[in-house]
């Protein structure tokens, strides 16, 4: 097992290749696994509350228009979107005593930590469109600025080995502490910040409770920093740079999408986000208006997700290692929609009448199960990214780590972008009452096409989207066997290549 002593504290860029290589053959030691896992804090805490709370913040809470709100939402992860290739370029292809990843993570964390405290620190304005430019430039801060932390880090997790089921252990760590962060930040929010008669309608409280979290997406983001900075013997050189970034750029991104497996990844990725977005996005409307819960059953049912995701973790690690991966993921990817899906589409069928307590029990157990599946298939499918990353390299004999994780979340953030536009047209189409809301608080009466409408949407609506994302994944050909074949290969073609550079003059 490798220790961090065993990491030489400076790393020389000219340090071979093979022997990196050597390294990323030794079973990473869980100290390391578990400093590289917490960087996961800063993505679990800033996404999940963002795409939780923000939405029913600045409409229900701020009373700004749901399509606006949608809009600057929408507008933050679009720009954000096409950032990430940029970034993931950049990070590929950066020259630094300090690693080519390192840099970007260090120089984003200020811009995340102050830009995420003032978007839930919202002013009283009156004017919509002032409030919509200051949101819209705030959401472009928090989404630009995560993905200048999160691209370079989730680049080094297909980099510190090269192992087809090693890598689903490290991915199992990253994904388990993300969503223990994400439960720390949901349970932070509804037992000490939103508890109280006002419940989520208290506005003074989402200040402190964005201070809180910044406090903790620190202290994971530390602790990531520096497991990168001991690990960089085992990351891969950048290539000699003999172009510019506006030169590189579109040849590296049509390349990448020359690669079967990874357009098949992409798609399933794009359409299973935005599903997740609009679901995502009208869940605390959902649980308040169309379940009709209590302040404290909507916490246990947010709450019942990430307890479900951080359950699956440990659960799913082992089963992705024996199983082919794409398996997992089509496994949890089913049972996830059933789960989402099939409870309101039967209340819209009149077969679920519970109500209160019982509804909101068994919409909690519904949902944990389908966050114990989300585990299973996202781990499985960021594993499948890093394999596809090494098919690129046998491909077209280049790494392109930072451009194949740009892409996944290109795809999640552009897709996430979309489901927020779709929940703030669908809360507009179905003229949910924004203007009462911030007046009267939750203490209002829906009409109940309004209700049936957004439990639709919120339901079965965007489940469809999930299911063709399922389909396209049945495409996928990269299995464990055909990767072994294809790493032996590879390892062949760089031993050839360094003793041809060793024997030139």
């Amino acid at each position: 097992m490798e220790s961090v002593s065993a990491m030489p504290s400076a790393m020389p860029d000219e340090d071979k290749e093979d022997a990196r290589a050597a390294r990323r053959a030794v079973r990473l030691g869980l100290g390391l696994k578990l400093g590289y896992a917490s960087g996961a804090l800063v993505d679990g805490v800033i996404s999940n509350v963002v795409n939780t709370f923000l939405l029913f913040y600045v409409t229900t809470v701020c009373g700004m228009s749901a399509a606006l709100a949608g809009a600057a939402a929408a507008v933050g992860l679009v720009v954000d979107a096409i950032s990430d290739p940029v970034i993931g370029s950049m990070s590929d292809n950066t020259h630094s005593r300090w690693g080519r990843r390192l840099p970007f993570m260090v120089v984003a964390m200020p811009l995340l930590l102050v830009s995420f405290v003032m978007i839930f620190s919202l002013p009283d304005w009156t004017n919509q469109m002032a409030l919509f430019a200051l949101l819209s430039a705030l959401s472009i801060a928090v989404r630009v600025s995560l993905s200048i932390f999160n691209m370079p880090y989730l680049a080094v997790g297909a980099e510190l080995s090269d192992d087809y089921a090693e890598r689903s252990r490290i991915m199992t760590w990253r994904w388990g502490l993300g969503m223990i962060g994400a439960l720390i930040a949901v349970g932070l929010g509804f037992a000490v910040f939103f508890k109280g008669p006002g419940g989520l309608a208290q506005r003074h409280a989402y200040t402190p409770f964005a201070l809180t979290l910044a406090v903790i997406v620190l202290a994971g983001a530390v602790c990531a920093m520096r497991t990168v900075l001991l690990t960089r013997g085992r990351q891969h050189l950048p290539p000699a740079i003999r172009s510019s970034l506006a030169q590189r750029l579109l040849p590296e991104l049509l390349e990448l999408f020359r690669n079967r497996s990874f357009r098949i990844l992409f798609t399933s990725a794009l359409l299973f986000f935005i599903a997740q977005g609009v679901t995502l996005s009208l869940g605390l409307h959902a649980n308040t208006f169309f379940w009709r819960l209590a302040s404290d059953q909507v916490q246990l049912i947010t709450l019942a997700f990430p307890v479900g995701l951080i359950i699956g973790a440990p659960l799913s690690g082992p089963i992705v290692s024996r199983m082919e991966k794409r398996t997992a993921v089509l496994i949890g990817l089913c049972g996830l929609i059933l789960m989402q899906a099939g409870p309101a589409s039967l209340r819209l069928s009149g077969l679920l009448p519970l109500q209160g307590q019982t509804l909101a029990l068994f919409l909690a157990s519904a949902t944990a199960i389908g966050g114990a599946l989300m585990s299973m298939a996202a781990i499985a499918f960021t594993s499948m990214m890093a394999d596809a990353a090494d098919e690129h390299e046998h491909l077209f004999g280049s790494r392109r780590e930072g451009l194949y994780f740009a892409g996944w979340a290109f795809a999640g953030k552009a897709a996430t972008s979309i489901g927020t536009f779709l929940a703030g047209m669908v809360l507009q189409a179905i003229a949910f009452p924004v203007d009462q809301t911030k007046q009267n608080g939750l203490n209002i009466q829906l009409p109940e096409g309004t209700v049936d409408a957004l439990g639709f949407f919120y339901g079965p609506g965007a489940a469809l989207l999930s299911v063709l994302g399922v389909l396209i994944l049945f495409r996928y050909r990269l299995d464990r066997s055909t990767h072994t074949a294809m790493m032996t290969e590879l390892h062949q073609r760089r031993a050839v290549a360094f003793r041809s550079a060793a024997t030139r003059p």
